[in-house]
């Protein structure tokens, strides 16, 4: 018999589950066994023990929801992790696995495998697991357009089963799974994965879009009422064994207001009765099905607005979840060019319960970060969030994870927040560069710091801080409106930066922004090279994959746009040349981005990229592209040869001119070639 003081855990130990019958169970008990095997990889002593999982339905050891108990015999030779729920036992799986395995909670999307050991001993003292701040606290997997094609090890099924092992190892409880889900597996996935389902607030009580199902009809409730709770009535049946907190409202067909396609709704007040009249229509469909449903509604955009006038009505005791700015303040988002800014917070006898929408990532195409992270700082998410569980806002936050990978960095620090409610900046900051980068830890404190103090400030207020979309945007809509006007016309997509401003001034607007954060984003992308120079080890890799590659796509997007607008002022001025040249500066600078997400230094990684359809690196190469065409139209044409002659062509050469040219006009990119080559410094 064992008499030590520790529990020892090793390649011998006996994993065992006592409970009923639950998919997510065996699932992570086959999770545990996985890691346990990573870990142990040789026999290392005579010792048997056994770690017993135990469902404990009457809940004798009087355990809060979720909450798990680990104690030990007397002789230490059984460990018991006992849980009054499916998720408390799964919370209990992970922490053996991430405390005394030591496997990291990003361990697949940051590339963090355990160390080999022949044995822990694990302290004898019983445990109890902390209760979470947040009740119900989750990930919306939205705009996921790079996970949701990328395969690892040829399949896309185990890429979603990360993300949700991801969210439930920083104690997550809750899923949207998808945007616009017409394929439901990675539901199924969540659900079998223990997870709550909760819906996207363009899409109630999960229901299938109007305009799929019944694309010959009018998506209007006045004209259709049946129709739409038919569907209402459908996802209320397919779901009603889940764990669902259901998401109640109604806004309208593409994630706008329904009175956008249906002008009949001219007034707050009509618009107000007629939300409340179909979420109470709603909540007393759910309650036909479901005893004591969960229900929330998402004060979101033009709600809010809605809401703070006192013309909504809400059923009792539905969960009223407030939305950040998408950068992180809380306040009403900007649509457009309207940009209200109504605090985001319920007033002081508002009755609840409230919960948070909140964003590290986002897409409002303009100047939102989605292939970044957040670029406002730790200091900045730690103040918001902090304050708005002061206003007792703890019922609920979901947060809009994007891709996952770019946002690990807020994903971690938003989890602590949802255990601790306030965490300290600083501390969370060293500890995260100690677990990834420890060769590095001191310097890439700094490092990400610097980071943040190289954003660009688009606006007025704190949040308004630019994200990668900020380039790309600007540059595709300055483009367009250059060519189509002729450079004359403003380009109106872009009033809510400039105001109305004509396009020399749009311009220089942008190019003033970014102008003082290029040197600041060089330095940091040079200084980051250094650090992986020969890339010859996974924390090397991991760096320039997770972290050098942002600073590479704001460097390349934040250049690309300071020669953009240098290159208008050419134009404006006739030098067509000098703004050919400047144009492909700026195509030059995008091709790095490219490049860079085309090829990682961990091949597993490869084609991670391939569907960026959203910030779309490569739409604005080709549009730059475009604008060069047009240049060499003002400049070069219609003969394409004029340049060729007066740059590349020597003097005697040039002054006889017996046959127009001799050889094929150039190409756009060999004439850049062959004018570095001839060392032709046009700019």
């Amino acid at each position: 018999m064992y008499s030590g003081k520790s529990f020892i855990f090793n390649k011998e130990t006996y994993l065992d589950y006592q409970g009923p019958e639950l998919k997510s169970v065996y699932h992570f008990m086959k999770v545990l066994i996985r890691d346990k095997d990573k870990v142990f990889q040789v026999k290392s002593t005579e010792v048997k023990t056994t770690i017993l999982f135990q469902f404990d339905e009457r809940n004798v050891h009087n355990l809060k929801r979720e909450q798990f108990h680990i104690r030990f015999s007397n002789d230490l030779t059984e460990m018991k992790v006992v849980a009054p729920d499916e998720l408390g036992i799964i919370y209990g799986i992970l922490h053996l696995s991430e405390k005394y395995l030591g496997v990291d909670k990003f361990w697949f999307w940051n590339d963090c495998e355990p160390t080999i050991k022949k044995m822990v001993k694990i302290p004898s003292d019983p445990y109890f697991s902390d209760v979470p701040k947040v009740r119900f606290r989750g990930w919306f997997i939205n705009d996921e357009v790079l996970i949701s094609k990328w395969k690892h090890n040829n399949s896309n099924t185990y890429v979603w089963e990360m993300v949700f092992e991801a969210l439930l190892r920083c104690h997550g409880n809750m899923v949207i799974p998808g945007t616009d889900i017409e394929d439901p597996t990675y539901k199924k996935i969540a659900i079998e994965m223990g997870l709550w389902i909760t819906h996207h607030h363009a899409e109630p009580l999960g229901a299938k879009m109007f305009n799929r199902v019944f694309p010959e009809h009018n998506a209007s409730y006045i004209e259709n009422e049946d129709l739409f709770k038919k569907l209402w009535k459908d996802a209320i049946i397919e779901q009603q064994n889940d764990k669902v907190i259901w998401n109640i409202g109604f806004r309208g067909q593409g994630d706008r207001p329904f009175w956008v396609d249906d002008p009949t709704f001219d007034t707050d007040e009509k618009r107000g009765a007629l939300i409340s009249k179909i979420m109470r229509d709603q909540y007393e469909m759910i309650a036909e099905y479901q005893k004591e449903p969960i229900c929330c509604v998402n004060l979101y955009g033009e709600i809010t607005e809605l809401y703070k006038k006192g013309l909504l009505d809400l059923p009792d005791g539905v969960i009223k979840i407030w939305a950040d700015s998408g950068y992180g303040k809380m306040v009403s988002r900007r649509q457009g060019n309207h940009n209200p800014r109504i605090p985001s917070t319920p007033v002081k006898d508002d009755p609840g319960p409230h919960g948070i929408y909140y964003h590290v990532t986002f897409y409002d195409l303009q100047a939102s970060n989605h292939l970044t992270m957040l670029p406002n700082d730790t200091n900045f998410v730690n103040d918001e969030l902090s304050q708005a569980f002061e206003h007792n806002m703890c019922e609920f936050l979901i947060v809009n994870c994007g891709n996952i990978r770019p946002h690990l960095y807020f994903l971690d620090f938003v989890s602590q927040l949802w255990d601790k409610g306030k965490i300290e900046s600083y501390e969370f900051l060293k500890g995260y560069v100690l677990r990834y980068n420890p060769s590095y830890s001191k310097e890439m404190s700094n490092y990400i710091q610097d980071f943040f103090h190289a954003v660009v400030q688009y606006g007025d207020h704190e949040d308004e801080r630019a994200g990668e979309q900020f380039y790309h945007f600007s540059i595709r809509n300055l483009a367009n409106q250059w060519v189509i006007s002729n450079g004359k016309e403003s380009a109106k997509n872009l009033y809510w930066a400039t105001g109305k401003a004509d396009l020399t001034e749009q311009f220089d607007w942008f190019k003033n922004k970014v102008k003082s954060k290029l040197p600041l984003w060089e330095a940091l992308l040079e200084k980051g090279k250094a650090f992986v120079e020969d890339a010859r080890n996974i924390e090397q890799q991991r760096l320039n994959d997770q972290l050098l590659i942002q600073v590479q796509i704001h460097k390349n997007g934040c250049k690309a746009l300071y020669c953009f607008a240098e290159a208008f002022e050419k134009f404006k001025s006739k030098n067509y040349i000098e703004a050919y040249v400047l144009v492909n500066m700026a195509i030059e600078e995008i091709k790095e981005s490219e490049k860079m997400m085309k090829n990682p230094k961990n091949e597993k990684w490869k084609r991670f990229y391939d569907n960026d359809c959203l910030t779309n690196v490569a739409l604005t190469n080709y549009t730059l592209e475009t604008v060069r065409r047009f240049l060499r139209m003002y400049g070069d044409g219609p003969s394409f040869y004029n340049w060729e002659k007066r740059y590349l062509t020597s003097v005697e050469e040039s002054s006889v001119m017996l046959l127009t040219n001799k050889s094929k006009q150039l190409s756009d990119d060999n004439l850049i070639k062959k004018l570095k080559e001839k060392g032709k410094s046009l700019v």
